[in-house]
């Protein structure tokens, strides 16, 4: 193997290898779109396949996928067998012919990569083979649950310990990916940030355009837990200006750059095909309808920039590695994060003479999901239904930029435009009342307000209200009283040691005193003072919230 791996991948590696150490079978890997979890994938199974002489599986479930980890083994010079379609392999030793000028597919490999519906389809003439493999590992592992056919491929393999790998292991479905829940993952690895990445120069900056357009208007609102119909989002690309909206702000910010679209349908992505044309750009349109040669030349022609802009319907979500794309158009809604998140990092890629990629969202996802960078928090459990979360971001009032940026600053960060906003103080409202109007912000009230506010923060003590209610109700009432007001302190002060490290996040962060107390207003809908003077039972809860939110 001739690579030299990044740091970070290294260090997944060493703790990939120290969770088997300690006894767990299938750990699952989370590292960003664009982080090179193909090359850490292959290089994992060349550690356990050939080092170790432990027969592997690298499993995906797309030819575009098993294609690209292909392509990635041959990179290495790492030899291995691969069971797909026949026309998928000739497809595959093509590409890497053209990629490092030879191919590296042996039936004979001790690695094998394999497509998930292929090997359900011919499992019983696989049995044997299967019964030898010692070790898994599964491309896009959100997908696996132990009853669909990610986990019937993995369970046809009863000797093997397994490596999950994933950008976003949150499903819409809100299922989780544990053992103890809907999966087969028993511990989760966390790889870098994308924020990190981006930082330290792996990942490409970015500018994000959110174009005012009429798209959602039309837009039938999705079922809990599901993304949005086909239909809707048909219908709403029919009778909204969506196809002429893209191309005007392609040509608006991104004009001759290497841009891919994701449309909702056929039907749109060719409309969408014909306007670009039109405007003398051109664009090639490839859904899972077009024929496999197609396909490959479609996607050849753009890496060598005779098309320049791709249009795709649900076909490059997942494993498109090409780092010169520039710009990504969001025409295709969805509810789903770890479809937002893989579709934005498809322009992320670095790439020579490149400052930044171009995100244009024109259906709202940004507003759904927030940016590609913010910080996340994930889980193996199932997702508990949460309360909607206020929209964080606000969208630039000056045309020429529309980029969204965090709703505590008072000025867009990229053009400078100031937020302006009007409060209507008059008619006597409460301080609680005030505080809502000007979103948060602490250092808009006066000082009798903010007094008033932090007045309701201290409590009673036990033994004053114990005394004050035994008079009244007797003496077990007033015992029971006292020590439900020492719980009420304690919570108290429970809940403001965890805001306290969730501040402390945020100044790492670089927000002020000032943008802190805004954005805990904003995140759960009350100030700081307002939640340390709730009952137990709702301190409790906020807290619980708060810690979910940051991983403590």
């Amino acid at each position: 193997m001739s690579y030299v791996l990044r740091n970070y991948q290294q260090d997944l590696k060493n703790k990939i290898y120290k969770a088997l150490d300690d006894g767990f079978k299938a750990p699952l890997v989370v590292s960003p779109t664009g982080s090179g979890k193909s090359l850490t994938m292959c290089s994992t199974a060349y550690d356990m396949g050939i080092t170790q002489g432990l027969p592997t599986v690298i499993s995906a479930h797309r030819r575009e996928l098993v294609s690209q980890l292909c392509v990635s083994l041959a990179r290495l010079k790492i030899p291995h067998n691969i069971i797909a379609p026949k026309n998928v392999v000739v497809g595959i030793i093509a590409a890497q012919r053209r990629a490092v000028g030879k191919q590296w597919y042996d039936h004979r490999a001790p690695i094998t990569v394999v497509s998930v519906d292929t090997l359900n389809s011919r499992s019983d003439r696989y049995k044997n083979w299967a019964d030898g493999i010692r070790v898994w590992i599964q491309d896009e592992a959100a997908h696996v649950l132990k009853n669909n056919k990610w986990g019937k491929s993995l369970s046809l393999f009863p000797n093997a310990i397994g490596i999950g790998f994933t950008a976003t292991p949150q499903r819409l479905d809100k299922r989780g990916l544990g053992t103890h829940a809907d999966g087969l993952f028993d511990t989760m690895i966390l790889g870098p940030s994308t924020k990190y990445l981006i930082n330290e120069g792996y990942l490409s900056k970015y500018k994000i355009v959110v174009p005012p357009g009429d798209y959602e208007k039309h837009l039938v609102k999705a079922n809990e837990g599901s993304d949005f119909t086909r239909e809707a989002m048909a219908v709403a690309s029919r009778e909204s200006c969506i196809v002429g909206d893209v191309v005007k702000n392609y040509l608006k910010f991104c004009k001759n750059k290497l841009t891919i679209v994701f449309a909702t349908d056929i039907e749109s992505a060719f409309k969408l095909e014909k306007e670009f044309i039109d405007h003398q750009i051109p664009a090639k349109t490839l859904t899972g309808e077009t024929p496999d040669q197609e396909r490959s030349q479609g996607i050849i022609d753009f890496e060598e920039e005779r098309t320049k802009v791709l249009i795709n319907v649900d076909l490059f979500d997942e494993g498109l590695d090409i780092p010169g794309v520039e710009c990504v158009i969001m025409a295709r809604p969805t509810m789903s994060i770890g479809k937002h998140l893989q579709c934005i990092g498809r322009a992320l890629r670095v790439k020579k003479g490149k400052p930044h990629a171009i995100i244009i969202d024109h259906v709202g996802n940004i507003k759904r999901h927030g940016l590609p960078d913010q910080h996340r928090t994930w889980t193996l459990d199932r997702i508990v239904k949460r309360r909607d979360t206020t929209n964080l971001l606000r969208i630039c009032s000056n045309h020429m930029c529309n980029s969204p940026y965090d709703k505590v600053l008072e000025a867009c960060p990229y053009c400078g435009t100031e937020y302006l906003k009007t409060y209507n103080r008059s008619g006597g409202t409460s301080a609680r009342e005030a505080l809502e109007q000007v979103d948060g912000d602490l250092m808009l009230l006066d000082p009798d307000t903010i007094r008033e506010l932090e007045s309701e923060m201290i409590l009673e003590s036990p033994e004053e209200i114990s005394e004050r209610v035994a008079m009244a109700a007797g003496t077990a009432a007033g015992i029971s009283v006292g020590r439900k007001q020492q719980e009420r302190i304690d919570m108290q002060k429970q809940l403001a040691q965890t805001i306290a490290v969730w501040a402390g996040k945020m100044k790492h962060f670089g927000y002020s005193d000032r943008q802190i107390h805004k954005k805990f207003f904003l995140t759960y809908d009350m100030s700081i003072t307002g939640a340390l003077s709730l009952k137990t039972k709702e301190m409790k809860s906020i807290e619980g919230m708060i810690k979910y939110e940051v991983g403590i």
